[in-house]
Protein backbone atom coordinates (compact mmCIF):
# COMPACT_ATOMS: atom_id res chain seq x y z
CA UNK A 1 0.00 0.00 0.00
CA UNK A 2 2.80 2.41 0.94
CA UNK A 3 4.63 1.45 -2.23
CA UNK A 4 1.55 2.33 -4.33
CA UNK A 5 1.25 5.73 -2.57
CA UNK A 6 4.93 6.40 -3.23
CA UNK A 7 4.49 5.58 -6.93
CA UNK A 8 1.40 7.80 -7.13
CA UNK A 9 3.32 10.74 -5.59
CA UNK A 10 6.23 10.22 -7.99
CA UNK A 11 3.80 10.20 -10.93
CA UNK A 12 2.04 13.35 -9.66
CA UNK A 13 5.20 15.33 -8.82
CA UNK A 14 6.05 16.56 -12.40
CA UNK A 15 2.47 17.74 -12.93
CA UNK A 16 2.39 19.45 -9.53
CA UNK A 17 5.70 21.18 -10.24
CA UNK A 18 4.42 22.44 -13.61
CA UNK A 19 1.23 23.70 -11.95
CA UNK A 20 3.22 25.62 -9.28
CA UNK A 21 5.42 27.11 -12.00
CA UNK A 22 2.32 28.27 -13.87
CA UNK A 23 0.92 29.85 -10.70
CA UNK A 24 4.21 31.69 -10.06
CA UNK A 25 4.18 33.07 -13.63
CA UNK A 26 0.58 34.23 -13.20
CA UNK A 27 1.52 35.82 -9.85
CA UNK A 28 4.42 37.80 -11.38
CA UNK A 29 3.66 38.14 -15.12
CA UNK A 30 5.89 41.20 -15.64
CA UNK A 31 9.01 39.55 -14.17
CA UNK A 32 8.33 36.31 -16.09
CA UNK A 33 7.88 38.28 -19.33
CA UNK A 34 11.16 40.17 -18.83
CA UNK A 35 13.04 36.93 -18.02
CA UNK A 36 11.59 35.24 -21.12
CA UNK A 37 12.53 38.28 -23.23
CA UNK A 38 16.09 38.11 -21.86
CA UNK A 39 16.34 34.42 -22.80
CA UNK A 40 14.92 35.10 -26.26
CA UNK A 41 17.46 37.88 -26.77
CA UNK A 42 20.34 35.50 -25.91
CA UNK A 43 18.95 32.89 -28.31
CA UNK A 44 18.36 35.22 -31.27
CA UNK A 45 21.55 37.27 -30.94
CA UNK A 46 24.01 34.58 -29.78
CA UNK A 47 22.89 30.95 -29.99
CA UNK A 48 21.00 30.93 -33.30
CA UNK A 49 23.68 32.61 -35.48
CA UNK A 50 26.44 30.60 -33.76
CA UNK A 51 24.90 27.13 -34.27
CA UNK A 52 22.91 27.39 -37.53
CA UNK A 53 25.91 27.09 -39.95
CA UNK A 54 27.21 24.00 -38.09
CA UNK A 55 23.84 22.27 -37.98
CA UNK A 56 23.24 22.82 -41.71
CA UNK A 57 26.81 21.78 -42.65
CA UNK A 58 26.66 18.58 -40.56
CA UNK A 59 23.34 17.57 -42.17
CA UNK A 60 24.75 18.17 -45.67
CA UNK A 61 28.00 16.28 -44.97
CA UNK A 62 26.07 13.33 -43.55
CA UNK A 63 23.80 13.25 -46.63
CA UNK A 64 26.79 13.43 -49.02
CA UNK A 65 28.48 10.43 -47.34
CA UNK A 66 31.37 12.41 -45.82
CA UNK A 67 30.69 10.88 -42.39
CA UNK A 68 30.87 7.31 -43.77
CA UNK A 69 34.11 8.23 -45.57
CA UNK A 70 35.66 9.50 -42.30
CA UNK A 71 34.26 6.56 -40.34
CA UNK A 72 36.22 4.05 -42.43
CA UNK A 73 39.32 6.20 -42.82
CA UNK A 74 39.72 7.22 -39.16
CA UNK A 75 38.62 3.97 -37.49
CA UNK A 76 42.28 2.90 -36.90
CA UNK A 77 42.82 6.08 -34.85
CA UNK A 78 39.56 6.48 -32.89
CA UNK A 79 39.26 2.72 -32.23
CA UNK A 80 42.45 2.21 -30.19
CA UNK A 81 42.14 5.58 -28.41
CA UNK A 82 38.46 5.72 -27.42
CA UNK A 83 37.06 2.37 -28.66
CA UNK A 84 34.76 4.40 -30.90
CA UNK A 85 34.15 4.22 -34.67
CA UNK A 86 35.80 6.67 -37.05
CA UNK A 87 32.67 8.84 -37.31
CA UNK A 88 33.33 9.96 -33.72
CA UNK A 89 36.18 12.11 -35.09
CA UNK A 90 33.60 14.06 -37.13
CA UNK A 91 31.38 14.51 -34.05
CA UNK A 92 34.41 15.61 -31.99
CA UNK A 93 35.54 18.25 -34.50
CA UNK A 94 32.02 19.63 -34.99
CA UNK A 95 31.46 19.70 -31.23
CA UNK A 96 34.67 21.55 -30.31
CA UNK A 97 34.16 24.12 -33.05
CA UNK A 98 30.44 24.82 -32.55
CA UNK A 99 29.68 23.83 -28.94
CA UNK A 100 26.57 22.59 -27.13
CA UNK A 101 24.36 20.81 -28.14
CA UNK A 102 25.96 19.84 -31.50
CA UNK A 103 27.66 16.71 -30.13
CA UNK A 104 24.42 15.36 -28.65
CA UNK A 105 22.53 16.11 -31.87
CA UNK A 106 25.05 14.26 -34.05
CA UNK A 107 25.22 11.30 -31.66
CA UNK A 108 21.41 11.11 -31.76
CA UNK A 109 21.38 11.39 -35.58
CA UNK A 110 24.00 8.64 -36.07
CA UNK A 111 22.34 6.39 -33.49
CA UNK A 112 18.96 6.69 -35.22
CA UNK A 113 20.67 5.96 -38.56
CA UNK A 114 22.18 2.83 -36.88
CA UNK A 115 25.74 3.97 -37.67
CA UNK A 116 26.71 3.51 -34.01
CA UNK A 117 25.61 1.20 -31.18
CA UNK A 118 24.17 2.34 -27.83
CA UNK A 119 27.48 1.69 -26.03
CA UNK A 120 29.43 3.54 -28.72
CA UNK A 121 26.98 6.46 -28.46
CA UNK A 122 27.56 6.57 -24.69
CA UNK A 123 31.34 6.54 -25.13
CA UNK A 124 31.27 9.19 -27.89
CA UNK A 125 29.00 11.47 -25.87
CA UNK A 126 31.43 11.36 -22.92
CA UNK A 127 34.02 13.44 -24.83
CA UNK A 128 32.02 14.96 -27.69
CA UNK A 129 29.68 17.18 -25.68
CA UNK A 130 31.70 20.36 -25.29
CA UNK A 131 31.41 24.12 -25.37
CA UNK A 132 32.67 25.99 -28.42
CA UNK A 133 35.64 28.39 -28.57
CA UNK A 134 33.33 31.21 -29.67
CA UNK A 135 31.51 31.08 -26.33
CA UNK A 136 34.63 30.48 -24.20
CA UNK A 137 36.84 33.15 -25.79
CA UNK A 138 34.26 35.69 -26.99
CA UNK A 139 31.39 35.64 -24.50
CA UNK A 140 33.16 34.43 -21.32
CA UNK A 141 36.80 35.57 -21.34
CA UNK A 142 36.31 38.89 -23.20
CA UNK A 143 32.64 39.71 -22.59
CA UNK A 144 32.25 38.57 -18.97
CA UNK A 145 35.70 38.31 -17.36
CA UNK A 146 37.17 41.20 -19.40
CA UNK A 147 40.37 39.13 -19.72
CA UNK A 148 41.27 37.77 -23.19
CA UNK A 149 44.22 35.92 -21.61
CA UNK A 150 41.85 33.76 -19.58
CA UNK A 151 40.36 32.38 -22.82
CA UNK A 152 43.46 30.25 -23.47
CA UNK A 153 43.24 28.70 -19.99
CA UNK A 154 39.51 28.00 -20.39
CA UNK A 155 40.05 26.35 -23.79
CA UNK A 156 42.94 24.12 -22.67
CA UNK A 157 41.32 23.02 -19.40
CA UNK A 158 37.89 22.39 -20.99
CA UNK A 159 39.04 20.29 -23.96
CA UNK A 160 41.77 18.47 -22.01
CA UNK A 161 39.18 17.43 -19.41
CA UNK A 162 36.87 16.17 -22.19
CA UNK A 163 39.67 14.01 -23.67
CA UNK A 164 40.51 12.57 -20.23
CA UNK A 165 36.84 11.66 -19.68
CA UNK A 166 36.78 10.03 -23.14
CA UNK A 167 39.90 7.99 -22.37
CA UNK A 168 38.35 6.85 -19.09
CA UNK A 169 35.14 5.83 -20.91
CA UNK A 170 37.02 3.59 -23.34
CA UNK A 171 36.58 0.96 -20.61
CA UNK A 172 32.79 1.39 -20.53
CA UNK A 173 30.94 -1.83 -21.47
CA UNK A 174 33.92 -3.51 -23.17
CA UNK A 175 32.98 -7.04 -22.09
CA UNK A 176 32.65 -9.11 -25.24
CA UNK A 177 33.81 -6.22 -27.40
CA UNK A 178 35.82 -7.52 -30.33
CA UNK A 179 37.63 -4.86 -32.30
CA UNK A 180 39.14 -6.08 -35.51
CA UNK A 181 42.48 -4.62 -36.47
CA UNK A 182 41.81 -2.19 -39.26
CA UNK A 183 44.27 -0.27 -41.39
CA UNK A 184 43.94 3.05 -43.18
CA UNK A 185 42.42 2.40 -46.60
CA UNK A 186 41.47 5.26 -48.93
CA UNK A 187 39.74 2.99 -51.53
CA UNK A 188 37.51 1.48 -48.79
CA UNK A 189 36.69 4.96 -47.49
CA UNK A 190 35.77 6.20 -50.98
CA UNK A 191 33.64 3.09 -51.52
CA UNK A 192 31.81 3.78 -48.23
CA UNK A 193 31.20 7.39 -49.33
CA UNK A 194 29.78 6.25 -52.67
CA UNK A 195 27.53 3.62 -51.04
CA UNK A 196 26.24 6.12 -48.50
CA UNK A 197 25.43 8.65 -51.22
CA UNK A 198 23.53 6.01 -53.21
CA UNK A 199 21.57 4.94 -50.11
CA UNK A 200 20.60 8.55 -49.39
CA UNK A 201 19.62 9.25 -52.98
CA UNK A 202 18.30 12.79 -52.43
CA UNK A 203 19.10 15.42 -55.06
CA UNK A 204 21.34 18.29 -53.87
CA UNK A 205 18.42 20.75 -53.81
CA UNK A 206 16.31 18.45 -51.62
CA UNK A 207 19.28 17.72 -49.37
CA UNK A 208 19.90 21.44 -48.82
CA UNK A 209 16.22 22.10 -48.10
CA UNK A 210 16.03 19.23 -45.59
CA UNK A 211 19.27 20.38 -43.90
CA UNK A 212 17.95 23.93 -43.41
CA UNK A 213 14.49 22.79 -42.27
CA UNK A 214 15.79 20.16 -39.80
CA UNK A 215 18.42 22.55 -38.41
CA UNK A 216 15.93 25.36 -37.83
CA UNK A 217 13.47 22.94 -36.17
CA UNK A 218 16.14 21.70 -33.73
CA UNK A 219 17.27 25.26 -33.00
CA UNK A 220 13.70 26.35 -32.26
CA UNK A 221 13.56 23.56 -29.67
CA UNK A 222 16.88 24.78 -28.22
CA UNK A 223 15.51 28.34 -28.10
CA UNK A 224 12.42 27.15 -26.25
CA UNK A 225 14.57 25.54 -23.57
CA UNK A 226 16.68 28.71 -23.19
CA UNK A 227 13.59 30.91 -22.72
CA UNK A 228 11.99 28.42 -20.31
CA UNK A 229 15.09 28.13 -18.11
CA UNK A 230 15.52 31.92 -18.09
CA UNK A 231 12.07 32.15 -16.49
CA UNK A 232 12.82 29.28 -14.05
CA UNK A 233 16.14 30.82 -12.90
CA UNK A 234 14.51 34.23 -12.44
CA UNK A 235 11.80 32.60 -10.32
CA UNK A 236 14.33 30.67 -8.19
CA UNK A 237 16.28 33.89 -7.66
CA UNK A 238 13.17 35.82 -6.58
CA UNK A 239 11.95 33.18 -4.10
CA UNK A 240 15.53 32.87 -2.79
CA UNK A 241 15.84 29.11 -3.43
CA UNK A 242 19.30 29.61 -4.95
CA UNK A 243 20.32 31.72 -1.94
CA UNK A 244 19.21 29.00 0.49
CA UNK A 245 21.04 26.26 -1.45
CA UNK A 246 24.15 28.47 -1.60
CA UNK A 247 24.02 28.98 2.19
CA UNK A 248 23.98 25.21 2.83
CA UNK A 249 26.77 24.56 0.28
CA UNK A 250 28.87 27.41 1.75
CA UNK A 251 28.73 25.74 5.17
CA UNK A 252 29.89 22.43 3.63
CA UNK A 253 32.72 24.20 1.74
CA UNK A 254 33.81 26.34 4.69
CA UNK A 255 37.18 24.47 5.09
CA UNK A 256 38.08 25.54 1.52
CA UNK A 257 37.46 29.28 2.24
CA UNK A 258 35.32 29.83 -0.87
CA UNK A 259 33.48 33.16 -0.95
CA UNK A 260 29.67 32.95 -0.48
CA UNK A 261 29.02 35.16 -3.53
CA UNK A 262 31.04 32.75 -5.70
CA UNK A 263 29.14 29.73 -4.34
CA UNK A 264 25.84 31.50 -5.08
CA UNK A 265 26.99 32.25 -8.64
CA UNK A 266 28.02 28.62 -9.19
CA UNK A 267 24.65 27.33 -7.90
CA UNK A 268 22.87 29.72 -10.31
CA UNK A 269 25.17 28.64 -13.14
CA UNK A 270 24.34 24.98 -12.55
CA UNK A 271 20.89 25.82 -13.92
CA UNK A 272 22.05 27.94 -16.89
CA UNK A 273 25.72 28.42 -17.78
CA UNK A 274 25.47 31.90 -19.38
CA UNK A 275 23.66 33.29 -16.36
CA UNK A 276 26.21 31.61 -14.10
CA UNK A 277 29.10 33.12 -16.05
CA UNK A 278 27.64 36.61 -15.66
CA UNK A 279 27.09 36.08 -11.92
CA UNK A 280 30.66 34.80 -11.45
CA UNK A 281 32.06 37.82 -13.32
CA UNK A 282 30.27 40.19 -10.90
CA UNK A 283 31.84 38.72 -7.75
CA UNK A 284 34.83 40.44 -6.11
CA UNK A 285 37.17 37.44 -5.91
CA UNK A 286 40.47 36.76 -7.66
CA UNK A 287 40.44 36.10 -11.40
CA UNK A 288 41.97 32.70 -10.74
CA UNK A 289 38.91 31.70 -8.70
CA UNK A 290 36.62 33.09 -11.39
CA UNK A 291 38.38 31.06 -14.10
CA UNK A 292 38.12 27.87 -12.01
CA UNK A 293 34.41 28.53 -11.29
CA UNK A 294 33.60 29.22 -14.96
CA UNK A 295 35.62 26.14 -16.02
CA UNK A 296 33.42 24.00 -13.76
CA UNK A 297 30.20 25.59 -15.03
CA UNK A 298 31.12 25.24 -18.71
CA UNK A 299 32.17 21.61 -18.17
CA UNK A 300 28.94 20.86 -16.28
CA UNK A 301 27.05 22.85 -18.99
CA UNK A 302 23.93 23.57 -16.92
CA UNK A 303 20.48 22.00 -16.57
CA UNK A 304 19.27 24.00 -19.59
CA UNK A 305 21.80 22.22 -21.87
CA UNK A 306 21.04 18.93 -20.11
CA UNK A 307 17.35 19.33 -20.92
CA UNK A 308 18.20 20.04 -24.57
CA UNK A 309 20.47 16.97 -24.63
CA UNK A 310 17.82 14.75 -23.02
CA UNK A 311 15.31 15.85 -25.67
CA UNK A 312 17.76 15.17 -28.51
CA UNK A 313 18.77 11.74 -27.10
CA UNK A 314 15.17 10.61 -26.64
CA UNK A 315 14.65 7.18 -28.22
CA UNK A 316 18.38 6.43 -28.69
CA UNK A 317 18.80 4.17 -25.64
CA UNK A 318 21.60 6.35 -24.25
CA UNK A 319 21.59 6.58 -20.43
CA UNK A 320 21.05 10.24 -19.60
CA UNK A 321 21.97 9.81 -15.92
CA UNK A 322 25.41 8.54 -16.92
CA UNK A 323 25.80 11.48 -19.31
CA UNK A 324 24.97 13.94 -16.50
CA UNK A 325 27.53 12.25 -14.23
CA UNK A 326 30.11 12.61 -17.02
CA UNK A 327 29.39 16.32 -17.29
CA UNK A 328 29.78 16.78 -13.53
CA UNK A 329 33.21 15.15 -13.58
CA UNK A 330 34.07 17.09 -16.74
CA UNK A 331 33.42 20.29 -14.78
CA UNK A 332 35.45 19.13 -11.75
CA UNK A 333 38.41 18.09 -13.95
CA UNK A 334 38.32 21.33 -15.95
CA UNK A 335 38.30 23.41 -12.75
CA UNK A 336 41.21 21.43 -11.29
CA UNK A 337 43.23 21.72 -14.52
CA UNK A 338 42.59 25.47 -14.71
CA UNK A 339 44.32 26.14 -11.34
CA UNK A 340 47.90 25.08 -12.30
CA UNK A 341 47.38 26.46 -15.83
CA UNK A 342 46.44 29.89 -14.42
CA UNK A 343 49.44 29.89 -12.10
CA UNK A 344 51.70 28.98 -15.01
CA UNK A 345 50.26 31.16 -17.80
CA UNK A 346 48.62 34.01 -15.87
CA UNK A 347 50.24 34.42 -12.39
CA UNK A 348 48.84 37.94 -11.88
CA UNK A 349 45.31 36.45 -11.92
CA UNK A 350 45.72 35.50 -8.24
CA UNK A 351 45.09 39.15 -7.28
CA UNK A 352 41.55 40.33 -6.42
CA UNK A 353 39.75 41.16 -9.64
CA UNK A 354 36.81 43.54 -9.35
CA UNK A 355 33.85 43.11 -11.70
CA UNK A 356 33.84 44.87 -15.05
CA UNK A 357 30.73 47.11 -15.07
CA UNK A 358 29.80 47.00 -18.76
CA UNK A 359 30.84 43.75 -20.41
CA UNK A 360 31.07 43.77 -24.18
CA UNK A 361 29.16 41.03 -25.98
CA UNK A 362 29.42 40.78 -29.78
CA UNK A 363 26.31 41.26 -31.94
CA UNK A 364 24.66 38.54 -34.01
CA UNK A 365 26.50 39.57 -37.20
CA UNK A 366 29.91 39.20 -35.53
CA UNK A 367 28.84 35.87 -34.00
CA UNK A 368 27.58 34.55 -37.38
CA UNK A 369 30.83 35.58 -39.09
CA UNK A 370 32.93 33.99 -36.33
CA UNK A 371 30.79 30.85 -36.53
CA UNK A 372 31.39 30.57 -40.28
CA UNK A 373 35.14 31.03 -39.72
CA UNK A 374 35.12 28.27 -37.07
CA UNK A 375 33.14 26.01 -39.43
CA UNK A 376 35.79 26.57 -42.11
CA UNK A 377 38.50 25.80 -39.55
CA UNK A 378 36.68 22.58 -38.59
CA UNK A 379 36.40 21.48 -42.25
CA UNK A 380 40.10 22.23 -42.74
CA UNK A 381 40.89 20.11 -39.66
CA UNK A 382 38.88 17.23 -41.13
CA UNK A 383 40.70 17.64 -44.47
CA UNK A 384 44.10 17.71 -42.74
CA UNK A 385 43.26 14.63 -40.68
CA UNK A 386 42.12 12.86 -43.84
CA UNK A 387 45.35 13.76 -45.66
CA UNK A 388 47.47 12.54 -42.75
CA UNK A 389 45.57 9.24 -42.64
CA UNK A 390 46.07 8.76 -46.39
CA UNK A 391 49.81 9.42 -46.05
CA UNK A 392 49.98 7.04 -43.09
CA UNK A 393 48.15 4.37 -45.13
CA UNK A 394 50.56 4.76 -48.07
CA UNK A 395 53.62 4.52 -45.81
CA UNK A 396 52.19 1.34 -44.25
CA UNK A 397 51.71 -0.22 -47.70
CA UNK A 398 55.27 0.67 -48.73
CA UNK A 399 56.64 -0.79 -45.49
CA UNK A 400 54.62 -4.02 -45.85
CA UNK A 401 55.72 -4.28 -49.52
CA UNK A 402 59.38 -4.14 -48.49
CA UNK A 403 58.85 -6.97 -46.02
Amino acid sequence: MNHQKSRAWRAALPGLTAFLLLLSILASPKEAYEAALSGLDVFLHSVFPALLPFFIASEIMAGLGVVDFLSVLLDPIMGPLFRCPGCSSFIWIMSITSGYPTGARLVSMFRKQKKITVDEAQRILSFCSTSGPLFLVGAVSVGMLNSPKSGTILLISHFSAAILIGLAFRFYHTKGLMRHKSSVSLPKALSALSSARKRDGRPIGELLGDAVRNSVNVLLMVGGFIVFFSVVIDLLMRIRVINDIATVVSILLKPFHIDYSLVKSIIGGMFEVTTGGKLVSMTSVSLQQKIAAVSFLVGWSGLSIHAQTASLLSGTGVRFGLYALCKFFHGILAALLSIPLTRLLYPEASEVFYPFPEAFLPGWKEILLSSLQLLLAGILCIALLTALCCLFGKSEKIRSGKH
